[in-house]
Protein backbone atom coordinates (compact mmCIF):
# COMPACT_ATOMS: atom_id res chain seq x y z
CA UNK A 1 0.00 0.00 0.00
CA UNK A 2 1.24 3.48 -0.83
CA UNK A 3 1.03 6.15 1.86
CA UNK A 4 2.98 8.70 3.87
CA UNK A 5 3.12 8.52 7.67
CA UNK A 6 4.43 11.26 9.95
CA UNK A 7 5.39 11.29 13.62
CA UNK A 8 6.89 13.96 15.88
CA UNK A 9 10.30 12.98 17.27
CA UNK A 10 11.50 13.42 20.84
CA UNK A 11 14.81 14.82 19.60
CA UNK A 12 17.04 15.22 16.58
CA UNK A 13 18.23 11.87 15.21
CA UNK A 14 15.62 9.84 17.15
CA UNK A 15 13.19 8.22 14.68
CA UNK A 16 9.68 7.47 15.85
CA UNK A 17 6.51 5.66 14.72
CA UNK A 18 4.00 7.63 12.61
CA UNK A 19 0.94 8.95 14.43
CA UNK A 20 -0.91 10.30 11.38
CA UNK A 21 -1.11 9.26 7.74
CA UNK A 22 -1.91 10.97 4.46
CA UNK A 23 -2.45 10.05 0.84
CA UNK A 24 -0.28 12.57 -1.03
CA UNK A 25 -0.50 13.67 -4.64
CA UNK A 26 3.23 13.14 -5.20
CA UNK A 27 6.44 12.43 -3.27
CA UNK A 28 9.97 13.08 -4.53
CA UNK A 29 12.34 12.80 -1.56
CA UNK A 30 15.83 11.37 -2.08
CA UNK A 31 19.17 10.97 -0.31
CA UNK A 32 21.98 12.76 -2.13
CA UNK A 33 25.40 11.20 -1.52
CA UNK A 34 28.54 13.20 -2.29
CA UNK A 35 31.47 10.76 -2.52
CA UNK A 36 34.93 12.17 -1.81
CA UNK A 37 36.99 11.58 -4.94
CA UNK A 38 40.79 11.33 -4.92
CA UNK A 39 42.66 12.62 -7.93
CA UNK A 40 46.33 12.86 -8.84
CA UNK A 41 48.48 14.52 -11.46
CA UNK A 42 49.11 11.26 -13.29
CA UNK A 43 45.60 10.72 -14.71
CA UNK A 44 42.57 12.57 -15.96
CA UNK A 45 40.09 10.62 -13.84
CA UNK A 46 39.42 9.88 -10.16
CA UNK A 47 41.55 7.00 -8.87
CA UNK A 48 39.81 6.34 -5.55
CA UNK A 49 36.84 7.42 -3.42
CA UNK A 50 35.71 7.71 0.18
CA UNK A 51 32.29 8.04 1.75
CA UNK A 52 31.10 11.65 1.65
CA UNK A 53 28.30 13.76 3.10
CA UNK A 54 24.63 12.85 2.78
CA UNK A 55 21.71 15.27 2.43
CA UNK A 56 18.10 14.08 2.32
CA UNK A 57 15.69 16.49 0.64
CA UNK A 58 12.77 16.72 -1.74
CA UNK A 59 9.14 17.74 -2.16
CA UNK A 60 5.76 16.37 -1.21
CA UNK A 61 2.45 17.64 -2.59
CA UNK A 62 -0.88 16.93 -0.91
CA UNK A 63 -4.37 18.43 -0.46
CA UNK A 64 -4.80 20.74 2.54
CA UNK A 65 -6.46 18.64 5.25
CA UNK A 66 -7.66 19.98 8.63
CA UNK A 67 -5.93 17.23 10.63
CA UNK A 68 -2.70 16.73 8.69
CA UNK A 69 -1.70 20.30 7.92
CA UNK A 70 -0.98 21.05 11.60
CA UNK A 71 2.04 18.72 11.63
CA UNK A 72 3.48 20.42 8.56
CA UNK A 73 2.87 23.89 10.02
CA UNK A 74 4.83 22.81 13.10
CA UNK A 75 7.65 21.38 10.95
CA UNK A 76 7.72 24.73 9.15
CA UNK A 77 7.21 27.35 11.86
CA UNK A 78 8.33 25.62 15.06
CA UNK A 79 5.99 27.03 17.73
CA UNK A 80 2.42 26.08 18.64
CA UNK A 81 -0.03 27.05 21.40
CA UNK A 82 -3.11 24.87 21.90
CA UNK A 83 -6.37 25.76 23.66
CA UNK A 84 -10.06 24.83 23.67
CA UNK A 85 -12.27 27.67 22.37
CA UNK A 86 -15.43 26.26 23.98
CA UNK A 87 -14.65 23.33 26.34
CA UNK A 88 -18.29 23.11 27.47
CA UNK A 89 -20.21 23.48 24.22
CA UNK A 90 -17.54 21.92 21.99
CA UNK A 91 -15.34 19.66 24.15
CA UNK A 92 -13.75 17.91 21.15
CA UNK A 93 -12.60 21.09 19.41
CA UNK A 94 -9.08 22.48 19.76
CA UNK A 95 -7.46 25.66 18.42
CA UNK A 96 -3.75 25.64 17.57
CA UNK A 97 -1.83 28.87 16.92
CA UNK A 98 1.41 28.36 14.96
CA UNK A 99 4.12 31.03 14.95
CA UNK A 100 7.69 31.23 13.57
CA UNK A 101 10.57 30.35 15.88
CA UNK A 102 13.25 32.91 16.69
CA UNK A 103 16.95 33.22 15.78
CA UNK A 104 18.90 30.23 17.11
CA UNK A 105 15.80 28.04 17.35
CA UNK A 106 14.56 25.37 14.97
CA UNK A 107 11.29 23.47 14.54
CA UNK A 108 10.74 20.06 16.13
CA UNK A 109 11.79 17.25 13.81
CA UNK A 110 9.55 14.56 12.35
CA UNK A 111 9.98 11.03 11.07
CA UNK A 112 8.43 10.55 7.64
CA UNK A 113 7.65 7.05 6.40
CA UNK A 114 6.84 6.44 2.74
CA UNK A 115 5.01 3.20 2.00
CA UNK A 116 5.79 1.77 -1.45
CA UNK A 117 3.85 -1.44 -2.10
CA UNK A 118 6.26 -4.04 -0.67
CA UNK A 119 8.60 -1.87 1.41
CA UNK A 120 8.75 1.41 3.30
CA UNK A 121 11.31 4.20 3.39
CA UNK A 122 12.00 5.97 6.69
CA UNK A 123 13.17 9.60 6.60
CA UNK A 124 14.60 10.73 9.95
CA UNK A 125 14.59 14.20 11.54
CA UNK A 126 12.77 16.16 8.86
CA UNK A 127 11.73 19.80 8.91
CA UNK A 128 10.29 21.95 6.15
CA UNK A 129 12.62 24.12 4.18
CA UNK A 130 9.55 25.80 2.75
CA UNK A 131 5.83 25.34 2.23
CA UNK A 132 3.61 26.81 -0.47
CA UNK A 133 -0.18 26.85 -0.70
CA UNK A 134 -2.01 27.26 -3.98
CA UNK A 135 -5.62 28.38 -4.31
CA UNK A 136 -7.51 28.18 -7.61
CA UNK A 137 -11.24 28.21 -8.50
CA UNK A 138 -12.73 24.74 -8.77
CA UNK A 139 -9.71 23.01 -7.23
CA UNK A 140 -8.69 21.52 -3.91
CA UNK A 141 -6.28 23.70 -1.95
CA UNK A 142 -2.84 22.29 -2.70
CA UNK A 143 0.15 22.20 -0.35
CA UNK A 144 3.74 21.63 -1.48
CA UNK A 145 6.16 20.89 1.36
CA UNK A 146 9.92 21.06 0.74
CA UNK A 147 11.62 18.53 3.04
CA UNK A 148 15.11 18.65 4.57
CA UNK A 149 16.09 15.65 6.71
CA UNK A 150 19.07 13.92 8.31
CA UNK A 151 19.08 10.38 6.92
CA UNK A 152 17.10 7.61 5.24
CA UNK A 153 16.78 3.90 5.96
CA UNK A 154 14.18 1.15 5.57
CA UNK A 155 11.35 0.06 7.85
CA UNK A 156 8.31 -2.22 7.90
CA UNK A 157 5.08 -1.31 6.14
CA UNK A 158 2.32 0.03 8.37
CA UNK A 159 -1.48 -0.18 8.13
CA UNK A 160 -2.45 3.47 7.62
CA UNK A 161 -5.67 5.12 8.71
CA UNK A 162 -6.37 8.33 6.81
CA UNK A 163 -8.09 11.44 8.26
CA UNK A 164 -11.87 11.46 8.53
CA UNK A 165 -12.14 15.21 7.93
CA UNK A 166 -12.49 16.20 4.29
CA UNK A 167 -9.87 18.26 2.47
CA UNK A 168 -10.44 21.98 1.91
CA UNK A 169 -11.32 23.20 -1.59
CA UNK A 170 -11.76 26.58 -3.27
CA UNK A 171 -15.35 26.91 -2.08
CA UNK A 172 -14.10 26.99 1.52
CA UNK A 173 -11.73 29.95 0.96
CA UNK A 174 -12.23 33.63 1.71
CA UNK A 175 -9.67 36.44 1.58
CA UNK A 176 -9.65 39.82 3.32
CA UNK A 177 -7.24 42.44 1.97
CA UNK A 178 -6.81 45.66 3.93
CA UNK A 179 -9.90 44.87 6.00
CA UNK A 180 -12.16 44.27 2.98
CA UNK A 181 -13.15 40.97 1.42
CA UNK A 182 -11.68 40.55 -2.05
CA UNK A 183 -12.52 38.21 -4.92
CA UNK A 184 -9.41 36.42 -6.14
CA UNK A 185 -8.91 34.51 -9.39
CA UNK A 186 -5.79 32.81 -8.01
CA UNK A 187 -3.58 32.97 -4.94
CA UNK A 188 -0.21 31.48 -4.00
CA UNK A 189 1.51 31.84 -0.63
CA UNK A 190 5.03 30.60 0.16
CA UNK A 191 6.85 30.52 3.52
CA UNK A 192 10.56 29.79 3.19
CA UNK A 193 12.93 29.00 6.09
CA UNK A 194 16.02 29.07 3.86
CA UNK A 195 17.71 26.31 5.93
CA UNK A 196 21.34 25.34 5.47
CA UNK A 197 22.02 21.93 3.92
CA UNK A 198 25.85 22.02 4.03
CA UNK A 199 26.78 22.55 7.71
CA UNK A 200 28.29 19.09 8.15
CA UNK A 201 30.97 18.62 10.80
CA UNK A 202 34.08 16.47 10.92
CA UNK A 203 33.37 12.89 11.98
CA UNK A 204 29.85 12.50 10.56
CA UNK A 205 28.32 12.11 7.11
CA UNK A 206 24.98 13.47 8.31
CA UNK A 207 23.72 16.89 9.34
CA UNK A 208 24.21 17.34 13.11
CA UNK A 209 21.21 19.68 13.49
CA UNK A 210 19.02 22.04 11.47
CA UNK A 211 20.14 25.63 10.93
CA UNK A 212 17.51 28.08 9.69
CA UNK A 213 18.23 31.13 7.56
CA UNK A 214 16.15 34.22 6.95
CA UNK A 215 12.39 33.70 6.98
CA UNK A 216 10.85 34.85 3.70
CA UNK A 217 7.10 35.04 3.13
CA UNK A 218 6.01 35.90 -0.39
CA UNK A 219 2.96 35.42 -2.53
CA UNK A 220 1.08 36.34 -5.66
CA UNK A 221 -2.58 36.91 -6.48
CA UNK A 222 -4.71 37.49 -9.55
CA UNK A 223 -7.54 40.01 -9.15
CA UNK A 224 -10.08 41.38 -11.64
CA UNK A 225 -9.25 44.96 -12.58
CA UNK A 226 -12.21 47.14 -11.52
CA UNK A 227 -10.42 50.28 -10.25
CA UNK A 228 -6.95 51.69 -9.58
CA UNK A 229 -6.77 50.74 -5.89
CA UNK A 230 -4.19 47.97 -6.25
CA UNK A 231 -2.16 49.84 -8.86
CA UNK A 232 -2.06 53.00 -6.73
CA UNK A 233 -1.11 50.98 -3.67
CA UNK A 234 1.81 49.55 -5.64
CA UNK A 235 2.90 52.88 -7.12
CA UNK A 236 2.68 54.68 -3.77
CA UNK A 237 4.47 51.92 -1.82
CA UNK A 238 1.51 51.59 0.54
CA UNK A 239 1.28 48.70 2.99
CA UNK A 240 -1.78 46.57 3.68
CA UNK A 241 -2.76 43.30 5.39
CA UNK A 242 -3.97 39.93 4.16
CA UNK A 243 -6.01 37.24 5.91
CA UNK A 244 -6.87 33.96 4.22
CA UNK A 245 -9.50 31.74 5.85
CA UNK A 246 -10.41 28.15 4.98
CA UNK A 247 -13.65 27.01 6.61
CA UNK A 248 -14.77 23.40 6.34
CA UNK A 249 -17.51 21.29 7.90
CA UNK A 250 -18.85 21.88 11.38
CA UNK A 251 -17.30 19.77 14.12
CA UNK A 252 -19.70 20.51 16.98
CA UNK A 253 -21.17 23.43 18.91
CA UNK A 254 -20.94 25.79 15.95
CA UNK A 255 -17.17 25.22 15.61
CA UNK A 256 -15.85 24.32 12.16
CA UNK A 257 -12.67 22.85 10.77
CA UNK A 258 -10.86 26.08 9.98
CA UNK A 259 -7.46 27.48 9.05
CA UNK A 260 -6.81 31.21 9.30
CA UNK A 261 -3.58 32.56 7.80
CA UNK A 262 -2.77 36.10 8.93
CA UNK A 263 -0.21 38.45 7.40
CA UNK A 264 -0.74 41.78 9.20
CA UNK A 265 1.78 43.70 7.09
CA UNK A 266 2.45 43.16 3.39
CA UNK A 267 3.75 45.36 0.58
CA UNK A 268 3.30 44.86 -3.16
CA UNK A 269 6.56 44.02 -4.92
CA UNK A 270 5.25 43.80 -8.50
CA UNK A 271 2.10 44.65 -10.46
CA UNK A 272 0.99 43.86 -14.00
CA UNK A 273 -2.27 44.04 -15.92
CA UNK A 274 -1.76 42.86 -19.48
CA UNK A 275 -4.45 43.63 -22.07
CA UNK A 276 -4.47 41.21 -25.00
CA UNK A 277 -8.16 40.49 -25.68
CA UNK A 278 -11.67 41.91 -25.12
CA UNK A 279 -11.99 39.75 -22.01
CA UNK A 280 -11.65 40.99 -18.43
CA UNK A 281 -8.34 42.49 -17.34
CA UNK A 282 -6.63 40.50 -14.61
CA UNK A 283 -4.15 42.17 -12.28
CA UNK A 284 -1.23 39.98 -11.24
CA UNK A 285 0.21 41.19 -7.95
CA UNK A 286 3.28 39.92 -6.08
CA UNK A 287 3.69 40.72 -2.40
CA UNK A 288 6.10 40.21 0.47
CA UNK A 289 5.40 40.09 4.22
CA UNK A 290 7.11 42.35 6.77
CA UNK A 291 7.04 41.99 10.55
CA UNK A 292 4.87 44.54 12.39
CA UNK A 293 6.23 46.12 15.56
CA UNK A 294 3.63 44.52 17.84
CA UNK A 295 2.69 41.22 16.16
CA UNK A 296 4.09 38.19 14.35
CA UNK A 297 5.06 38.43 10.69
CA UNK A 298 2.81 35.42 10.08
CA UNK A 299 0.36 33.47 12.21
CA UNK A 300 -1.69 30.37 11.41
CA UNK A 301 -4.69 29.41 13.56
CA UNK A 302 -5.95 25.87 13.01
CA UNK A 303 -9.21 24.60 14.50
CA UNK A 304 -9.84 20.84 14.46
CA UNK A 305 -10.26 17.75 16.67
CA UNK A 306 -6.53 17.06 17.26
CA UNK A 307 -5.75 17.69 20.94
CA UNK A 308 -1.98 18.11 20.54
CA UNK A 309 0.76 18.61 17.96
Amino acid sequence: MRYVGIGKETGFGNPTTPTRYLDPLSVSIAADKEPILRRGIGSRWPVDKALGNIVVSGDMEFPANPEIIGDFLLMLLGKVETSQPDPTGAPNVYAHIFKPCEVGESPPTYTIEIGLDSTARRITSAILGSMSLEFAPGEYVSVTASILAQKEDSTDLKSPSFPAARDWHSGDVSAVLGGQEVELKALTLEINNNPSSDHHVIGSRYLPRHELGELEITGSMDVKFVDRDHLDRFLNDEETSLTITLTGDEIEGGQNHQLKLELPRIVYSAWSGDVDSPEMIIQSIDFVAIKPSSDEIFKATLTNTVNEY
